[in-house]
């Protein structure tokens, strides 16, 4: 049994001089998104450590990554498309 949604979270920790930001999460969402990154090819991302309870479960990970890979965005960009130009947009995805 993993930890309950409430309990995960995410921290992503750089100071003024560093050139890798840390980020530790125990969100298994956040989990997914950071694996995938990790695992293209020329990637500068990084998986640091894994953290387990003693019976071996997964309980987080701590990653890595250039410190400019961290962005805060302004506001929420909310996209309206058609529904011919979702079908587009997906023909141009399943292209690559």
């Amino acid at each position: 049994m993993g930890l309950m949604i409430e309990e995960q979270e995410t921290h992503v920790n750089f100071n003024r001089n560093d050139e890798r930001a840390v980020i530790y999460t125990s969100d298994t969402t956040m989990m997914t998104k950071f694996n995938k990154l990790v695992e293209l090819q020329d990637t500068e991302w990084k998986i640091e450590s894994v953290s387990k309870l003693k019976n071996g479960e997964l309980i987080g990970k701590t990653y890595s990554c250039p410190v400019n890979f961290v962005s805060f965005r302004r506001k929420k960009i909310e996209r309206e498309y058609s529904e011919e130009r979702k079908k587009e947009i997906a023909e141009r995805l399943h292209q690559k």
